[in-house]
Protein backbone atom coordinates (compact mmCIF):
# COMPACT_ATOMS: atom_id res chain seq x y z
CA UNK A 1 0.00 0.00 0.00
CA UNK A 2 2.48 2.70 0.61
CA UNK A 3 4.60 1.85 -2.71
CA UNK A 4 0.91 2.09 -4.25
CA UNK A 5 0.45 5.44 -2.41
CA UNK A 6 3.91 6.82 -3.38
CA UNK A 7 3.47 5.81 -7.87
CA UNK A 8 -0.25 7.33 -7.21
CA UNK A 9 1.69 10.62 -5.64
CA UNK A 10 4.25 10.92 -8.39
CA UNK A 11 1.43 10.19 -10.68
CA UNK A 12 -0.71 12.77 -9.83
CA UNK A 13 2.12 15.45 -9.88
CA UNK A 14 3.54 14.71 -13.42
CA UNK A 15 -0.90 14.87 -14.61
CA UNK A 16 -0.81 18.18 -12.30
CA UNK A 17 1.87 19.50 -14.53
CA UNK A 18 0.63 18.52 -17.75
CA UNK A 19 -3.07 19.79 -16.93
CA UNK A 20 -1.51 23.11 -15.84
CA UNK A 21 0.58 23.88 -19.26
CA UNK A 22 -2.21 22.59 -21.45
CA UNK A 23 -5.47 23.77 -20.33
CA UNK A 24 -5.11 27.64 -18.64
CA UNK A 25 -3.47 28.31 -22.02
CA UNK A 26 -6.55 27.12 -23.95
CA UNK A 27 -9.03 28.95 -21.62
CA UNK A 28 -10.27 25.56 -19.78
CA UNK A 29 -9.16 26.53 -16.42
CA UNK A 30 -11.94 26.61 -15.13
CA UNK A 31 -12.19 22.62 -15.68
CA UNK A 32 -9.45 21.89 -13.29
CA UNK A 33 -10.62 22.13 -10.15
CA UNK A 34 -12.55 19.35 -9.83
CA UNK A 35 -9.84 16.55 -11.47
CA UNK A 36 -6.43 18.68 -10.29
CA UNK A 37 -4.77 16.91 -7.17
CA UNK A 38 -3.64 19.07 -4.36
CA UNK A 39 -0.02 19.33 -5.74
CA UNK A 40 3.54 20.76 -3.81
CA UNK A 41 6.71 20.63 -5.91
CA UNK A 42 7.77 16.84 -6.44
CA UNK A 43 9.92 15.13 -4.02
CA UNK A 44 13.39 14.16 -4.54
CA UNK A 45 12.37 10.82 -5.04
CA UNK A 46 10.07 12.20 -7.38
CA UNK A 47 12.64 14.30 -9.41
CA UNK A 48 15.19 10.83 -9.31
CA UNK A 49 12.31 9.11 -11.86
CA UNK A 50 12.12 12.22 -13.81
CA UNK A 51 15.40 11.98 -14.11
CA UNK A 52 15.05 8.60 -15.46
CA UNK A 53 12.39 8.82 -17.42
CA UNK A 54 13.64 11.90 -19.21
CA UNK A 55 16.80 9.81 -20.10
CA UNK A 56 14.67 7.24 -21.25
CA UNK A 57 12.85 9.18 -23.59
CA UNK A 58 15.59 11.77 -24.32
CA UNK A 59 17.52 9.07 -26.58
CA UNK A 60 14.19 8.86 -28.69
CA UNK A 61 14.37 12.47 -29.91
CA UNK A 62 18.19 13.57 -29.26
CA UNK A 63 21.62 11.99 -30.38
CA UNK A 64 23.97 10.78 -27.89
CA UNK A 65 28.04 11.14 -28.39
CA UNK A 66 29.24 7.68 -26.74
CA UNK A 67 32.88 7.90 -27.47
CA UNK A 68 34.70 7.14 -23.98
CA UNK A 69 36.85 9.77 -24.18
CA UNK A 70 34.35 12.18 -24.23
CA UNK A 71 32.25 10.54 -21.98
CA UNK A 72 35.22 10.48 -19.31
CA UNK A 73 35.97 13.81 -20.10
CA UNK A 74 32.71 15.23 -18.97
CA UNK A 75 32.46 12.62 -16.47
CA UNK A 76 35.60 12.89 -14.74
CA UNK A 77 34.76 16.95 -14.64
CA UNK A 78 31.42 16.54 -12.75
CA UNK A 79 33.02 14.06 -10.85
CA UNK A 80 35.56 16.46 -9.53
CA UNK A 81 33.02 19.24 -8.88
CA UNK A 82 30.71 17.14 -6.90
CA UNK A 83 33.24 16.13 -4.62
CA UNK A 84 33.73 19.42 -3.60
CA UNK A 85 30.19 19.84 -2.67
CA UNK A 86 30.08 17.18 0.47
CA UNK A 87 27.30 14.54 0.27
CA UNK A 88 24.35 14.13 -2.60
CA UNK A 89 21.41 13.39 -2.78
CA UNK A 90 21.28 12.30 -6.83
CA UNK A 91 23.25 10.31 -8.63
CA UNK A 92 24.36 12.58 -11.10
CA UNK A 93 24.53 11.32 -14.73
CA UNK A 94 26.48 13.32 -17.32
CA UNK A 95 25.45 13.48 -21.29
CA UNK A 96 26.92 14.69 -24.59
CA UNK A 97 24.16 15.75 -27.03
CA UNK A 98 25.07 15.43 -31.04
CA UNK A 99 23.77 19.28 -31.96
CA UNK A 100 25.46 22.47 -32.95
CA UNK A 101 23.70 24.51 -30.80
CA UNK A 102 25.34 26.26 -27.46
CA UNK A 103 23.67 24.59 -24.93
CA UNK A 104 23.84 22.98 -22.12
CA UNK A 105 20.73 21.64 -19.52
CA UNK A 106 19.85 19.90 -16.39
CA UNK A 107 16.88 17.60 -15.19
CA UNK A 108 15.91 17.51 -11.83
CA UNK A 109 17.27 14.49 -10.04
CA UNK A 110 20.59 14.64 -11.23
CA UNK A 111 20.64 14.76 -15.47
CA UNK A 112 23.01 17.03 -16.86
CA UNK A 113 23.17 17.55 -20.77
CA UNK A 114 26.11 18.87 -22.67
CA UNK A 115 25.91 20.14 -26.69
CA UNK A 116 28.72 19.49 -28.76
CA UNK A 117 28.17 23.06 -30.04
CA UNK A 118 29.15 24.18 -26.46
CA UNK A 119 32.06 21.97 -25.95
CA UNK A 120 33.34 23.64 -29.44
CA UNK A 121 32.45 27.06 -28.59
CA UNK A 122 34.73 26.79 -25.61
CA UNK A 123 38.50 27.98 -25.18
CA UNK A 124 39.37 26.33 -21.90
CA UNK A 125 38.11 22.90 -19.91
CA UNK A 126 37.84 25.75 -17.25
CA UNK A 127 34.78 26.94 -19.11
CA UNK A 128 33.25 24.10 -19.35
CA UNK A 129 34.05 23.59 -15.73
CA UNK A 130 31.95 26.88 -14.62
CA UNK A 131 29.18 25.94 -17.03
CA UNK A 132 28.89 22.10 -15.23
CA UNK A 133 29.47 24.03 -11.65
CA UNK A 134 26.13 26.36 -12.29
CA UNK A 135 24.00 23.54 -14.13
CA UNK A 136 24.96 21.15 -10.88
CA UNK A 137 23.92 23.68 -8.51
CA UNK A 138 20.43 24.10 -10.05
CA UNK A 139 20.15 20.37 -9.54
CA UNK A 140 21.52 20.18 -6.17
CA UNK A 141 19.48 23.18 -4.93
CA UNK A 142 16.46 21.95 -6.24
CA UNK A 143 15.73 24.97 -8.49
CA UNK A 144 13.36 23.47 -10.61
CA UNK A 145 11.28 22.94 -7.28
CA UNK A 146 11.68 26.29 -5.65
CA UNK A 147 10.63 27.98 -9.50
CA UNK A 148 7.50 30.13 -9.36
CA UNK A 149 5.27 31.30 -12.08
CA UNK A 150 4.85 29.93 -15.61
CA UNK A 151 8.19 28.91 -16.69
CA UNK A 152 8.30 26.25 -13.63
CA UNK A 153 5.06 24.95 -14.67
CA UNK A 154 5.62 24.69 -18.39
CA UNK A 155 9.04 23.01 -17.53
CA UNK A 156 7.34 20.33 -15.33
CA UNK A 157 3.99 19.88 -16.84
CA UNK A 158 5.86 18.76 -19.95
CA UNK A 159 8.76 16.26 -17.77
CA UNK A 160 5.37 15.05 -15.96
CA UNK A 161 3.92 14.45 -19.85
CA UNK A 162 7.30 12.20 -20.15
CA UNK A 163 5.79 10.11 -17.30
CA UNK A 164 1.88 10.13 -19.10
CA UNK A 165 3.24 9.22 -22.47
CA UNK A 166 5.24 5.57 -20.63
CA UNK A 167 2.13 4.91 -18.81
CA UNK A 168 -0.01 4.70 -21.75
CA UNK A 169 -2.13 7.54 -20.66
CA UNK A 170 -3.37 9.00 -23.80
CA UNK A 171 -2.07 9.69 -27.36
CA UNK A 172 -1.81 13.48 -26.78
CA UNK A 173 0.71 13.08 -23.62
CA UNK A 174 2.44 10.57 -26.07
CA UNK A 175 2.62 13.55 -28.81
CA UNK A 176 4.32 15.77 -26.43
CA UNK A 177 7.08 13.88 -25.00
CA UNK A 178 9.41 15.63 -27.62
CA UNK A 179 7.95 19.02 -26.69
CA UNK A 180 9.55 17.90 -23.03
CA UNK A 181 12.81 17.64 -24.16
CA UNK A 182 12.40 20.52 -26.25
CA UNK A 183 10.47 22.55 -23.54
CA UNK A 184 13.30 21.87 -21.44
CA UNK A 185 15.65 23.86 -23.39
CA UNK A 186 14.20 26.52 -23.07
CA UNK A 187 13.21 27.10 -19.40
CA UNK A 188 14.64 30.66 -18.02
CA UNK A 189 15.58 30.81 -14.09
CA UNK A 190 15.01 33.21 -12.49
CA UNK A 191 17.13 36.35 -11.22
CA UNK A 192 17.89 35.04 -7.70
CA UNK A 193 18.74 31.16 -8.50
CA UNK A 194 20.75 31.93 -11.39
CA UNK A 195 22.80 34.41 -9.07
CA UNK A 196 22.90 31.58 -6.74
CA UNK A 197 24.08 29.02 -9.26
CA UNK A 198 26.56 31.57 -10.50
CA UNK A 199 27.83 32.26 -7.18
CA UNK A 200 27.99 28.25 -5.82
CA UNK A 201 28.96 27.16 -8.99
CA UNK A 202 31.73 29.12 -9.01
CA UNK A 203 32.91 28.24 -5.73
CA UNK A 204 32.77 24.36 -6.18
CA UNK A 205 34.27 24.33 -9.57
CA UNK A 206 37.35 26.28 -7.94
CA UNK A 207 37.41 23.86 -4.99
CA UNK A 208 37.92 21.31 -7.63
CA UNK A 209 40.63 22.72 -8.55
CA UNK A 210 39.16 24.39 -11.60
CA UNK A 211 40.39 28.10 -12.45
CA UNK A 212 37.20 30.36 -11.83
CA UNK A 213 38.14 32.73 -14.04
CA UNK A 214 36.56 30.36 -16.53
CA UNK A 215 33.16 30.82 -15.67
CA UNK A 216 33.47 34.35 -16.14
CA UNK A 217 35.40 34.13 -19.99
CA UNK A 218 32.08 31.41 -20.82
CA UNK A 219 29.77 34.23 -19.85
CA UNK A 220 31.48 36.80 -21.96
CA UNK A 221 31.80 34.64 -24.58
CA UNK A 222 27.91 34.10 -24.37
CA UNK A 223 27.49 37.70 -24.61
CA UNK A 224 29.49 38.11 -27.35
CA UNK A 225 27.78 35.11 -29.33
CA UNK A 226 24.57 37.40 -28.60
CA UNK A 227 26.13 40.61 -29.93
CA UNK A 228 27.26 39.03 -32.98
CA UNK A 229 24.22 37.21 -33.78
CA UNK A 230 20.97 38.97 -32.31
CA UNK A 231 18.68 37.58 -34.52
CA UNK A 232 19.44 33.96 -33.79
CA UNK A 233 20.25 34.26 -29.70
CA UNK A 234 21.84 30.62 -28.69
CA UNK A 235 19.82 27.93 -26.74
CA UNK A 236 21.63 28.62 -23.80
CA UNK A 237 21.16 32.31 -23.33
CA UNK A 238 17.84 32.27 -23.85
CA UNK A 239 17.27 29.99 -20.48
CA UNK A 240 20.05 31.68 -18.50
CA UNK A 241 20.49 35.19 -19.57
CA UNK A 242 23.65 37.00 -19.36
CA UNK A 243 23.50 39.92 -17.74
CA UNK A 244 25.96 43.38 -15.70
CA UNK A 245 24.64 42.17 -12.62
CA UNK A 246 25.86 38.61 -13.60
CA UNK A 247 29.09 39.45 -14.42
CA UNK A 248 29.89 41.88 -11.43
CA UNK A 249 28.67 38.88 -9.29
CA UNK A 250 31.24 36.27 -10.62
CA UNK A 251 33.76 38.92 -10.69
CA UNK A 252 33.15 39.50 -7.34
CA UNK A 253 32.65 35.87 -6.08
CA UNK A 254 36.39 34.75 -7.87
CA UNK A 255 37.58 38.06 -5.66
CA UNK A 256 37.36 36.48 -2.62
CA UNK A 257 38.04 32.89 -3.15
CA UNK A 258 41.65 31.61 -1.81
CA UNK A 259 43.93 31.47 -4.11
CA UNK A 260 45.48 28.26 -3.01
CA UNK A 261 42.72 26.47 -4.59
CA UNK A 262 43.05 26.63 -8.94
CA UNK A 263 45.74 23.26 -9.55
CA UNK A 264 48.17 24.06 -11.76
CA UNK A 265 47.06 22.67 -15.30
CA UNK A 266 50.28 20.92 -17.65
CA UNK A 267 47.86 20.50 -20.68
CA UNK A 268 43.76 20.90 -21.25
CA UNK A 269 42.42 17.53 -22.56
CA UNK A 270 39.39 20.06 -24.05
CA UNK A 271 41.87 20.57 -27.54
CA UNK A 272 41.61 16.56 -27.55
CA UNK A 273 37.39 16.66 -27.32
CA UNK A 274 36.70 18.83 -29.83
CA UNK A 275 39.10 17.02 -32.25
CA UNK A 276 36.92 13.69 -31.35
CA UNK A 277 33.71 15.78 -31.65
CA UNK A 278 34.71 17.44 -35.45
CA UNK A 279 35.96 13.69 -36.49
CA UNK A 280 32.77 12.67 -35.25
CA UNK A 281 31.30 15.13 -37.47
CA UNK A 282 33.27 14.29 -40.36
CA UNK A 283 35.50 16.91 -40.47
CA UNK A 284 38.32 14.90 -40.67
CA UNK A 285 40.28 16.75 -43.41
CA UNK A 286 40.06 20.03 -41.58
CA UNK A 287 41.19 18.89 -38.19
CA UNK A 288 44.14 16.88 -39.69
CA UNK A 289 45.36 20.15 -41.16
CA UNK A 290 45.06 22.42 -38.62
CA UNK A 291 46.97 20.03 -36.32
CA UNK A 292 49.29 19.58 -39.26
CA UNK A 293 49.84 23.11 -39.16
CA UNK A 294 50.31 23.58 -35.50
CA UNK A 295 52.88 20.67 -35.34
CA UNK A 296 54.90 22.54 -38.61
CA UNK A 297 54.50 26.03 -36.36
CA UNK A 298 56.25 24.48 -33.62
CA UNK A 299 57.68 20.88 -34.25
CA UNK A 300 58.57 21.08 -30.65
CA UNK A 301 55.58 21.43 -28.86
CA UNK A 302 54.85 17.52 -27.22
CA UNK A 303 51.03 18.80 -27.35
CA UNK A 304 50.96 19.41 -30.68
CA UNK A 305 52.49 16.36 -31.84
CA UNK A 306 50.14 14.37 -29.69
CA UNK A 307 46.84 15.81 -30.62
CA UNK A 308 48.31 15.47 -34.42
CA UNK A 309 49.52 11.77 -33.74
CA UNK A 310 46.31 10.93 -31.94
CA UNK A 311 43.87 12.29 -34.49
CA UNK A 312 45.83 10.37 -37.62
CA UNK A 313 45.39 7.30 -34.91
CA UNK A 314 41.54 7.67 -35.42
CA UNK A 315 41.82 8.18 -39.03
CA UNK A 316 43.65 4.80 -39.02
CA UNK A 317 46.66 6.35 -40.24
CA UNK A 318 49.36 4.04 -37.96
CA UNK A 319 52.60 4.91 -38.96
CA UNK A 320 52.53 8.86 -39.01
CA UNK A 321 50.71 8.62 -35.72
CA UNK A 322 52.90 6.18 -34.21
CA UNK A 323 55.73 9.12 -35.41
CA UNK A 324 54.08 11.55 -34.15
CA UNK A 325 53.26 10.22 -31.05
CA UNK A 326 56.48 8.81 -29.85
CA UNK A 327 58.00 11.79 -30.72
CA UNK A 328 55.67 13.46 -27.96
CA UNK A 329 56.96 11.11 -25.57
CA UNK A 330 60.12 12.14 -26.09
CA UNK A 331 58.72 15.75 -24.94
CA UNK A 332 56.35 14.76 -22.30
CA UNK A 333 57.21 11.45 -20.97
CA UNK A 334 55.13 11.49 -18.18
CA UNK A 335 52.04 12.38 -19.36
CA UNK A 336 49.81 9.59 -18.50
CA UNK A 337 47.12 10.76 -21.18
CA UNK A 338 49.88 10.23 -23.98
CA UNK A 339 51.06 6.78 -22.64
CA UNK A 340 47.38 6.03 -22.80
CA UNK A 341 47.25 6.90 -26.66
CA UNK A 342 50.57 5.05 -26.66
CA UNK A 343 49.20 1.99 -25.64
CA UNK A 344 46.26 2.11 -27.89
CA UNK A 345 48.44 2.66 -31.02
CA UNK A 346 50.35 -0.54 -30.00
CA UNK A 347 47.53 -2.47 -29.41
CA UNK A 348 46.08 -1.62 -33.08
CA UNK A 349 49.63 -2.10 -34.22
CA UNK A 350 49.98 -5.76 -33.22
CA UNK A 351 53.34 -4.53 -30.83
CA UNK A 352 51.10 -6.24 -27.47
CA UNK A 353 54.63 -5.82 -25.31
CA UNK A 354 55.06 -2.49 -25.74
CA UNK A 355 51.52 -1.88 -25.75
CA UNK A 356 51.69 -3.30 -22.25
CA UNK A 357 54.05 -1.00 -21.05
CA UNK A 358 52.59 2.09 -22.13
CA UNK A 359 49.19 1.39 -20.08
CA UNK A 360 51.11 0.14 -17.00
CA UNK A 361 53.16 3.61 -17.05
CA UNK A 362 49.99 5.50 -17.82
CA UNK A 363 48.27 3.13 -14.76
CA UNK A 364 51.08 4.80 -12.57
CA UNK A 365 50.64 8.43 -13.53
CA UNK A 366 47.17 8.12 -13.20
CA UNK A 367 46.02 5.28 -10.95
CA UNK A 368 42.10 6.45 -11.06
CA UNK A 369 41.80 6.88 -14.60
CA UNK A 370 39.02 3.95 -15.62
CA UNK A 371 40.22 4.31 -19.64
CA UNK A 372 43.02 3.11 -18.95
CA UNK A 373 41.55 -0.21 -17.38
CA UNK A 374 39.49 -0.55 -19.92
CA UNK A 375 42.42 0.06 -22.55
CA UNK A 376 44.07 -2.50 -20.65
CA UNK A 377 40.92 -5.11 -20.90
CA UNK A 378 40.88 -4.41 -24.42
CA UNK A 379 44.51 -5.14 -25.06
CA UNK A 380 44.21 -8.38 -23.02
CA UNK A 381 41.69 -9.64 -24.78
CA UNK A 382 43.96 -9.62 -27.61
CA UNK A 383 46.53 -11.43 -25.67
CA UNK A 384 43.81 -14.06 -25.68
CA UNK A 385 44.06 -13.64 -21.34
CA UNK A 386 40.57 -13.25 -20.84
CA UNK A 387 40.91 -13.50 -16.70
CA UNK A 388 43.05 -10.46 -16.92
CA UNK A 389 40.57 -8.62 -19.35
CA UNK A 390 37.57 -9.22 -17.33
CA UNK A 391 40.01 -8.07 -13.58
CA UNK A 392 40.52 -5.10 -15.96
CA UNK A 393 37.18 -4.42 -16.68
CA UNK A 394 35.95 -4.57 -12.86
CA UNK A 395 38.89 -2.38 -11.60
CA UNK A 396 37.32 -0.14 -14.55
CA UNK A 397 34.09 -0.43 -13.20
CA UNK A 398 35.04 0.18 -9.60
CA UNK A 399 36.73 3.54 -10.34
CA UNK A 400 33.11 4.78 -12.82
CA UNK A 401 30.39 2.74 -11.15
CA UNK A 402 27.59 4.32 -13.58
CA UNK A 403 29.09 4.09 -16.55
CA UNK A 404 28.00 1.49 -18.83
CA UNK A 405 30.93 0.25 -21.02
CA UNK A 406 32.54 -1.65 -18.35
CA UNK A 407 29.93 -3.72 -17.62
CA UNK A 408 29.14 -4.46 -21.04
CA UNK A 409 32.71 -5.47 -22.20
CA UNK A 410 32.63 -8.15 -18.92
CA UNK A 411 29.20 -9.28 -20.60
CA UNK A 412 31.63 -10.35 -23.21
CA UNK A 413 34.64 -11.83 -21.49
CA UNK A 414 32.71 -13.51 -19.36
CA UNK A 415 30.66 -15.24 -22.51
CA UNK A 416 33.89 -15.97 -24.04
CA UNK A 417 34.68 -17.90 -20.63
CA UNK A 418 31.40 -19.77 -20.61
CA UNK A 419 30.73 -18.03 -17.30
CA UNK A 420 26.97 -17.09 -18.57
CA UNK A 421 25.81 -16.36 -15.52
CA UNK A 422 28.09 -13.39 -14.98
CA UNK A 423 28.09 -12.65 -18.91
CA UNK A 424 23.96 -11.91 -18.90
CA UNK A 425 23.98 -9.89 -15.08
CA UNK A 426 26.71 -7.94 -16.26
CA UNK A 427 25.25 -7.23 -19.73
CA UNK A 428 21.91 -6.73 -17.25
CA UNK A 429 23.89 -4.02 -15.74
CA UNK A 430 24.84 -2.26 -18.87
CA UNK A 431 21.29 -1.91 -19.89
CA UNK A 432 20.22 -0.58 -16.61
CA UNK A 433 22.98 2.02 -16.75
CA UNK A 434 21.18 2.67 -19.94
CA UNK A 435 18.07 3.07 -18.69
CA UNK A 436 16.59 0.40 -20.24
CA UNK A 437 15.60 -1.75 -17.37
CA UNK A 438 13.18 -4.55 -19.19
CA UNK A 439 16.14 -5.62 -20.95
CA UNK A 440 17.98 -5.39 -17.64
CA UNK A 441 15.23 -7.55 -15.99
CA UNK A 442 15.28 -9.88 -18.76
CA UNK A 443 18.74 -10.68 -18.42
CA UNK A 444 19.21 -10.70 -14.61
CA UNK A 445 16.12 -13.08 -15.34
CA UNK A 446 19.07 -15.52 -17.63
CA UNK A 447 21.39 -14.85 -15.23
CA UNK A 448 19.71 -16.28 -12.36
CA UNK A 449 18.77 -19.31 -14.49
CA UNK A 450 22.75 -20.22 -14.57
CA UNK A 451 23.34 -19.23 -11.02
CA UNK A 452 20.65 -21.12 -9.45
CA UNK A 453 17.40 -19.91 -8.00
CA UNK A 454 18.30 -20.74 -4.59
CA UNK A 455 21.63 -20.11 -4.77
CA UNK A 456 23.15 -16.89 -3.10
CA UNK A 457 24.06 -14.92 -5.81
CA UNK A 458 20.85 -16.13 -7.69
CA UNK A 459 18.80 -14.88 -4.73
CA UNK A 460 20.58 -11.76 -4.88
CA UNK A 461 19.59 -11.32 -8.14
CA UNK A 462 16.03 -11.90 -7.90
CA UNK A 463 16.05 -9.57 -5.05
CA UNK A 464 17.60 -6.47 -7.73
CA UNK A 465 14.65 -7.67 -10.33
CA UNK A 466 11.87 -7.37 -7.18
CA UNK A 467 13.37 -3.73 -6.90
CA UNK A 468 13.50 -3.18 -9.91
CA UNK A 469 9.74 -3.94 -10.73
CA UNK A 470 8.89 -2.65 -7.59
CA UNK A 471 10.63 0.85 -9.29
CA UNK A 472 7.08 3.49 -10.15
CA UNK A 473 7.08 3.96 -13.82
Amino acid sequence: MIHQGRSRRAWQVAWAWLLLAGFPLGGCAKQLSSVLPSFSPPSEDEEIRISREFRREAKKHLQFVGDPEVERYLDRMGRQILASMGPQSFDYRFFIVRDPQLNAFAVPGGSVFFYTGLIERAKSSAEIAGVLGHEIVHIKSRHMARMSGFDAVSLLSMVGAILLARTGAGAHAAGMVGQAVSAQRHIAYGRQLEMEADTLGVRYMAAAGYDPKGSLAFLKTMEQERALNPVNIPTYLMSHPVTQERVANVELVIRTLPKSDVKPVPHDPLRKIQAIIRIDQREDAAVLADYEKQMRQNPENGEARHLLGFVQMLKNQLPEAQQNLEAARRLKADDPELQRDLGRLYTQTGDLATARKALEKAGELDPKEPLTYLYRGELSEKEGDLRAAAGAYLNAHNLAPLWDKPHYRLSIVYGKLDRLGDAHYHLGRSFLLQDEDEKAIADFERAVKYFGENSPRGQLIRDEIKTLRARPR
